[in-house]
């Protein structure tokens, strides 16, 4: 996620410039295991936990280009058992 997010953020930001994203219950719960995950492995990943719900939110609401990313994102890290699992999902 971090790696989509980071490369989408820029067009998420100017796309959605100005409006409010609802925060899904999904969006906080994988950035929040992603958080744990990076803290627990040691992980010098940049990473901001607030900032990956705002991106996820944004692009969970972007049906056309990469709601479905996300979507299979979010499965990925539920599926996961161990934390270098939930970072290797892309």
């Amino acid at each position: 996620m971090r790696v989509l997010l980071l490369g989408l953020i820029a067009v998420s930001v100017a796309t959605w410039t100005g409006c409010t994203e609802p925060r899904s219950t999904a969006c906080k719960e994988v950035c929040k295991r992603e958080a744990e995950c990076i803290d627990a492995t040691g992980s010098k990943l940049p990473f901001d936990e607030k900032e990956c719900i705002a991106a996820c939110a944004a692009l969970e609401h972007d049906v056309e280009n990469s709601a479905a990313k996300v979507q299979r994102h979010i499965a990925c890290v539920n599926q996961q058992t161990s934390c270098p699992a939930v970072l290797d999902c892309k």
